[in-house]
């Protein structure tokens, strides 16, 4: 399956999506030794804190796959 991209910061990026049992990560990966530009990111203790942030993850899990543009304009980080 292709990767969804986006245009981040005026350049079109590749996107990956980390879904762990810990936490869930939407990120751009620059390859070996760089930091990962993170456009979403959540840790469970989040969810345990407040329970609406699930919506906003299963919304932005939905647009990675769908939209991610969409997702990365909802951000403000296409400029």
């Amino acid at each position: 399956m292709k990767k969804p991209t986006a245009i981040i910061y005026g350049k079109r990026q590749e996107l990956s999506i980390s879904i762990d049992s810990e936490s869930v990560n939407i990120y751009v990966d620059n390859g070996e030794g760089k930091e990962p530009l993170h456009i979403v990111y959540w840790h469970l203790d989040e969810v345990e804190e407040d329970a609406s942030v699930a919506i906003s993850i299963a919304n932005a899990i939905h647009l990675y796959y769908t939209n991610p543009q969409e997702l990365v304009d909802k951000l403000g980080l296409r400029k």
